[in-house]
């Protein structure tokens, strides 16, 4: 894996960590988080895919 996957990978556990903790306590805007965290998950599969592409 790239360096750019590897930071795509851990933004995305990032806030998918926050999005479940917020869910757990009632933080507000936590939808909004969830959807960053798919797309930043969409990202992450479309650079690895990239990635593994070009070998």
């Amino acid at each position: 894996m790239t360096k750019k996957v590897k930071i795509a990978l851990a933004t995305t556990l990032q806030l998918g960590l926050i999005a479940s903790i917020g869910d757990f306590v009632h933080w507000p805007y936590m939808n909004y988080v969830l959807g960053a965290t798919i797309a930043s998950f969409l990202l992450t599969l479309t650079f690895l895919i990239y990635d593994m592409s070009k070998d």
